[in-house]
């Protein structure tokens, strides 16, 4: 099985050559371009128009699937191809829900058109994650059409709610048995590179407190808005050169963001308390512990060093495991060896630098892989798009390292 061995040639052979020509990029783009239109932005995240189209698609190919929603307007589905032995599973993940398309002022095209212009696909989820879903069931489908028989099972898994959780999609269908692959690639946007490691977020929160008074006397109280502003720029430059320094070959370093900040009550009092939002992307090795321990030690020393600062540090909800599969696997060798027999070069390998729905795997013993097309940039951003060339190459890719993987 493919556990056991590396798949190292560069080359197609013609049996694998006549399965990529089944690929139709034409068709490839349009099954992108329909779920482009058919919106699953957030809220409410609603998948059923969108993944009717996957379930149409899958269903002509002869492929079986099956259905699970935790909530009735967020499905998800499992396609599998069989073959002659079961005991091994690749699954290929993706998830069809997107972030919503913002003001639409920003946007030069329709957000939810799928435009075709210069050779790119516009529109929410072209990248982000449509074209991932579109790549993997075209590969599935380009497999099921040319009748291969696969030494093992290849599993589609189209989810929902990636974009606000993964609680009733990746990680309610993981916790309850319904997604346990033996191999995972995740679709998400990494130019065509193969990555085999992640950053993943944690939120912490930071509540800085004054005293209230009237607005017209301001020395009588204590701004808490405005003693935050003072600490959260110490904690910059204090801080964000020490997380530059653990940068890595594979991506960024971890990062913190301040994405959010509530405080006061209305313009005549003096605010007594403000609330901070923070993101800190972990990388391997770090846990929200250490960040954590990290942020209060420096907050501590402003406190002592600068002016008295009473606050509290918290965070809440499950931070998963990171995503960090060892290069030199044979799962990971052989995706790259593939990719280069598509690509007709060698790439390095990479790492990713959000947060897939991976993670809720990441604690399972498996080797996993990030890889789509579209480049992370333009996730969540106006004008998202991805290539064409990108979006037939991945399928291609995907085609092929099935048909490798699932044939030792």
């Amino acid at each position: 099985m493919g556990s056991q061995a590396r798949v190292t040639e560069t080359r197609l052979t013609a049996a694998e050559a006549r399965v990529l020509d089944l690929i139709d990029g034409v068709e490839v783009v349009s099954l992108l371009q329909a779920l482009i239109r058919l919106r699953s932005d957030h809220p409410p995240g609603d998948c059923r128009a969108a993944l009717a189209v996957v379930e149409q698609k899958l269903a002509r190919a002869g492929l079986e699937f099956t259905t699970f929603a935790k909530e009735e307007h967020q499905p998800s589905l499992l396609a599998e191809l069989s073959g002659r032995n079961s005991t091994a599973t690749l699954m290929y993940h993706a998830h069809i829900d997107t972030v919503p398309a913002g003001e639409p002022e920003l946007w030069n095209v329709e957000p939810f058109g799928g435009e075709i212009i210069e050779g790119q696909v516009y529109g929410r989820g072209a990248g982000d994650d449509k074209g991932s879903v579109a790549a993997q069931v075209m590969a599935a489908v380009t497999l099921a059409r040319a009748g291969v028989n696969l030494n093992g099972a290849l599993q589609v898994a189209v989810v929902a709610d990636e974009e606000s959780g993964g609680l009733v999609g990746t990680k309610w269908l993981h916790d309850s048995g319904k997604l346990a692959p033996d191999f995972l690639i995740v679709g998400e946007q990494t130019n065509n590179r193969v990555a085999v490691a992640e950053r993943v977020a944690c939120g912490i929160d930071l509540t800085v407190f004054g005293q209230s008074a009237h607005g017209a006397t301001p020395w009588a109280g204590e701004n808490a808005v405005l003693k935050a502003a003072r600490a959260l720029t110490w904690l910059q430059d204090k801080l964000f050169p020490k997380l530059a320094a653990r940068a890595t070959g594979l991506f960024p370093p971890p990062t913190l963001n301040v994405g959010k900040i509530q405080g006061g009550i209305q313009w005549s009092i003096v605010p007594e308390r403000c609330k901070v939002e923070m993101d800190r992307r972990l990388i391997p090795g770090e846990t929200r512990e250490m960040a954590m321990a990290e942020i209060r030690e420096l907050l501590d020393e402003y406190a002592a060093t600068v002016e008295p600062l009473r606050y509290e540090l918290f965070s809440t909800g499950e931070v998963a495991p990171n995503i960090n599969t060892d290069p030199n696997d044979p799962f990971v060798q052989s995706a790259n060896t593939a990719l280069a027999a598509i690509a007709g070069q060698s790439h390095e390998l990479t790492g990713y630098v959000q947060t897939s729905d991976g993670r809720w795997f990441a604690g399972d013993g498996i080797p996993i892989i990030i890889f789509g097309p579209s480049d992370p940039a333009v996730a969540h951003a106006a004008d998202e798009h991805v290539s064409i060339d990108q979006l037939v190459e991945a399928t291609r890719f995907l085609t092929l390292f099935a048909l490798r993987w699932l044939s030792q």
